[in-house]
């Protein structure tokens, strides 16, 4: 069977490579059918596709942002070409009814192994629940002959700041925290890992076929097994690929100082930490299971091993106060962060904030493509402060980051490249 797999795009895109329609990929041509991947984030045109490929089935990965036009995409192919469409990703997953509106079938979750089972018995109807793999090394490695890989790699911004040659792995999926914004609040799938063996094998094949001067671990938390990063982080060293520039996102109670040495023997040059608040208070609202001081601690232990700090932040939570964003702000200081990413607290579908909110934002009727984490006139959880000032709060406390985060070359660079942008910080911090 002929399967296409479409990444569509939206305006706030990253420039990051789809790894998991790769993954599906592979498995798909495994069990002997042919694959494309149509990306519109790389440019390309779902439409030409469709005519050169002919494909039997269409299927469509959504997040919540990219879902109003992945619809429009599934309901022209089902429309005009008659072509079964499946929808699956976040979104998909979250609202499979609304979904279910726009597509023949609604994969849930993690599709490695339950769509191949479902082509086999040829019922593409409905909601489908999944079949995650319970062993990672199982499957293939990503198809990433799929996806056009020059591209992502030159966007060269993986690394916050670091203008390097990288491109992604996934080395884990899931993650043992229950922040009520994310969708581990309500996951129940087990956190399950790639041995070191096999992501020092994905490393190998980004290093020989494509050239990569860095690499980026897109893990919700790579660091969750201590022991088998200290594997990774040897095996990089043992075998020459600790030239590389790379970072990963750890949890605060995961950063300890002799694996952070490992870390950096490695290549490591920034980790990232989603200390999200300065606020105790916020951080219990959000249910985010550490203290102030906690994170505090850890930022010292990334300095001192002379590494970079990449420290994400969340304004917006439900209570959040003007004395909430002054702590977060002091936070930022005394965490001596070198570059800081500023979202708004967004209830994405999937969320235990979602249900909390989800009557209002389905009375309010708001698009999903506006559910980017950098709107505040989106939607607010928090009515401790108006709107339009923690609207205000948010755009002047995002623009003064941004001038930190950035060397005076690099935003001219930047401004260059996207004007619009640089007068909207300059706007901002005149506010």
């Amino acid at each position: 069977m002929n399967i296409l797999l479409v990444n569509p795009t939206a305006p706030a895109a990253l420039k990051k490579e789809n790894l998991g329609l790769a993954q599906l990929a592979a498995c798909l041509e495994a069990d002997r059918h042919r694959v494309r991947i149509a990306d519109e984030i790389a440019g390309q045109d779902v439409e030409e596709i469709l005519d050169e490929f002919s494909p039997d089935l269409v299927g469509i990965s959504a997040m919540t942002m990219f879902a109003p036009h992945a619809y429009r995409i599934a309901d022209a192919i089902r429309g005009t070409r008659g072509i079964p469409v499946v929808l699956g990703g976040a979104h998909p997953t979250a609202l499979p009814e609304e979904a279910l509106g726009h597509a023949d079938c609604v994969l849930l979750g993690e599709g490695e192994r339950t769509f191949p089972a479902l082509l086999a018995t040829g019922k593409l109807e409905g909601i489908v629940e999944p079949d995650p793999p319970d062993e990672l090394d199982d499957l293939p490695l990503p198809a990433r002959d799929k996806l056009d890989l020059d591209y992502y790699a030159e966007a060269g911004e993986e690394l916050a700041g670091l203008s390097l040659r990288t491109l992604g792995a996934i080395t884990s999926r899931g993650c043992p925290y229950h922040c009520t914004f994310c969708v581990n609040s309500k996951r129940q799938t087990r956190v399950r890992f790639h041995s070191a063996e096999r992501v020092l094998e994905e490393i190998r094949y980004l290093v020989e076929r494509h050239h990569i001067e860095s690499i980026a671990f897109y893990d919700e938390l790579m660091g969750t097994d201590a022991k088998r990063l200290r594997e990774i982080s040897e095996g990089m060293v043992r075998k020459g690929f600790h030239t590389l520039r790379w970072e990963c996102q750890m949890h605060t109670r995961t950063v300890k100082s002799e694996l952070l040495e490992h870390m950096k023997k490695a290549g490591c040059v920034q980790v990232a930490i989603g200390f999200e608040s300065g606020s105790q208070a916020v951080l219990d609202t959000i249910a985010k299971d550490v203290t102030v001081e906690e994170n505090l601690e850890a930022a010292r232990r990334v300095r001192e091993a002379g590494l970079r700090l990449r420290a994400c932040f969340v304004m917006g939570a439900p209570g959040e106060t003007l004395d909430d964003i002054r702590m977060t702000r002091r936070f930022i200081k005394s965490a001596r962060v070198d570059f800081a990413s500023i979202h708004y607290l967004t209830p994405y579908p999937g969320t235990l904030l979602f249900d909390r909110f989800a009557g209002q934002i389905a009375a309010k009727g708001i698009p999903w493509d506006r559910f980017t984490t950098g709107d505040p006139a989106c939607f607010t959880c928090n009515d401790a402060i108006p709107a339009d000032e923690q609207e205000r709060l948010f755009a002047r406390l995002s623009a003064q980051q941004a001038l930190r985060n950035y060397s005076w070359g690099e935003m001219l660079r930047r401004a260059i490249r996207n004007p619009h942008h640089a007068w909207h910080v300059v706007k901002s911090l005149l506010s």
